[in-house]
């Protein structure tokens, strides 16, 4: 296992001068790749060797070979739980990357917006102090993943969060697009009911700004009439990125385990 990691650090070194050569200086981390490596681990996985032991190893193992050829430094919302905020970044990004907390989640999206490689962990809460999506865009810092990707009672790092970056992920990849929905007066309608997840929203005396998220499967058109559907069309629907839908890992009478790709709702 030594042996192929110094294979790997030296084929990444062969990456940083092809990228070089070529002044591609683009974000290094791909969160759809990322993605379908795990979903293949999740898939030969057996025995009692705990697959979060695993996934910790697999993505330290990612995120240092990709800190080898950029590197990046993670950016930490300040508003949230610092110690579950630490436990997650480290647990999913290894310990080479350094560690900056922000303000808070509008200041980690400010940040990662102005830089080339750095990544934002946004922690998720139902209500939000402020509405911290609205400095997302498709151009600029964007949703492009959503952690943890294994969903399995009793995880470690299992904080709810967004990782925003300037990775761009084609729409056709992407099992969720992410909305900045905006109303002028008080959140009408039932979104879940045709399918949509608010995923956190802030109530201010202009009305009520949401996150929310809407299967890939659906345009952006196909998007504002399933709110509208709902009774709750907005004033402003903008796609601020998207992610691959967790697995959700469950344990049958014979302790292998089964995934299902699922769009995981925090209700």
């Amino acid at each position: 296992m030594h042996a192929l990691l110094i294979e790997r650090a030296q084929v990444v070194q062969g990456l940083i001068a092809a990228h070089r050569a070529t002044g591609d200086e683009g974000p290094v981390l791909d969160p759809v790749r990322d993605a379908e490596r795990m979903r293949l681990l999740v898939e030969r996985h057996e025995g009692d060797l705990p697959l979060t032991a695993v996934e910790h190893l697999w993505r330290d193992i990612v995120a240092t070979c990709a800190f080898l050829e950029a590197p990046f430094t993670v950016h930490l919302d300040g508003g949230a739980e610092l110690l579950g905020m630490l436990d997650a970044a480290r647990y999913h990004f290894g310990f080479n990357p350094e560690l900056e907390a922000g303000s808070d989640a509008a200041d980690v999206v400010g940040v990662v917006a102005g830089s080339q490689n750095d990544i934002g962990l946004i922690a998720l809460s139902d209500r939000s102090d402020l509405p911290w999506w609205r400095g997302l865009s498709e151009t600029g810092a964007r949703v492009t993943a959503r952690l943890p990707f294994l969903v399995l009672d009793t995880r470690p790092a299992d904080l709810p969060m967004l990782v925003i970056s300037r990775a761009e992920v084609p729409r056709d990849q992407q099992d969720v697009i992410v909305y900045d929905a905006r109303w002028g007066s008080v959140l009408p309608g039932d979104l879940m009911g045709q399918g949509i997840e608010v995923v956190s929203f802030h109530r201010s005396a202009s009305g009520v700004d949401a996150l929310i998220a809407v299967s890939a499967d659906l345009d952006e058109t196909e998007a504002l009439k399933a709110c509208a559907d709902a009774g709750a069309e907005p004033d402003v629907l903008r796609p601020v990125g998207g992610y691959t839908a967790a697995i959700d890992i469950e344990s049958d009478t014979n302790e292998e385990f089964e995934t299902v790709v699922t769009i995981v709702s925090e209700g």
